[in-house]
């Protein structure tokens, strides 16, 4: 096989990387140099599959393989060179494979698992948060560059790196003080939440959804009702941590 037709299987080694949904999150972070060398790993192991295909057909159908080359030769203006159609097989498989492996995935499983998945393994400190707050429910804390502060869920899980932006509902909403960066509730909204939860159906949305910019969280992490009385010197009162689904 001339050494340039490798370039198709490689491309495909590449496609499939960075497209299949348990792939593609992981090699999103990686430098450019380990993914290329991931490529490479993978166009070999997509050129051997193909090859083997090509072999398997070929020997249970010999005459298959010649009379199907016979017709692309004759139909397709290309100059013939061995293990062409090879090559390009082994690229239009790894196409097929990923986009019908993603269809598979999204109609057996969903989406959002793969997501989850992805954030579990490879996401950062906020989308593991985010993954968190959208699994169990719990409130989260943001505390912002600007010195505001929102204490809210989410029901969705970041795909990462797809948006810079995340999504969030707010329960209550403040600032710190400059100096003392004392946190000061000054808005809540449990009173809209509990309509919304009461499911009237004149609020049949709680669609107050703030989206924030991932650069511009400073601090986050799990909202803790009785943390937040005792560092405002109040007796901590025994009752369940307001979460979302309450």
């Amino acid at each position: 096989m001339p050494y340039n037709l490798l370039i198709l299987p490689l491309c495909g080694g590449y496609f499939i990387l960075l497209n299949f949904l348990y792939f593609k999150y992981r090699y999103q972070r990686l430098p450019a140099q380990r993914i290329l060398f991931n490529s490479i790993i993978a166009g070999v192991f997509l050129l051997f599959f193909t090859f083997s295909i090509r072999s398997l057909t070929s020997a249970q159908f010999p005459e298959f393989i010649p009379f199907l080359f016979q017709i692309l030769n004759e139909n397709v203006s290309i100059t013939h060179i061995d293990y062409l159609w090879t090559s390009i097989f082994s690229f239009v498989i790894a196409i097929f494979f990923t986009l019908f492996g993603n269809l598979l995935i999204v109609l057996i499983i969903g989406y959002d698992r793969p997501i989850s998945f992805a954030v579990k393994k490879y996401g950062d400190e906020i989308e593991k948060l985010f993954r968190r707050s959208a699994k169990t429910g719990e409130l989260m804390f943001l505390s912002l560059k600007s010195n505001k502060v929102y204490i809210g869920f989410t029901d969705i899980i970041p795909v990462p790196k797809e948006t810079n932006y995340l999504k969030i509902t707010p329960v209550m909403s403040g600032y710190r003080e400059s100096e003392s960066k004392i946190l000061r509730i000054t808005t809540e909204y449990f009173d809209v939440l509990d309509i919304y939860m009461a499911e009237n159906p004149k609020f049949d949305r709680y669609d107050i959804d703030i989206s924030i910019k991932q650069d511009e969280i400073l601090t986050a992490g799990i909202y803790d009702q009785d943390v937040f009385d005792l560092l405002r010197g109040e007796p901590v009162k025994h009752e369940d941590k307001p979460t979302a689904t309450q």
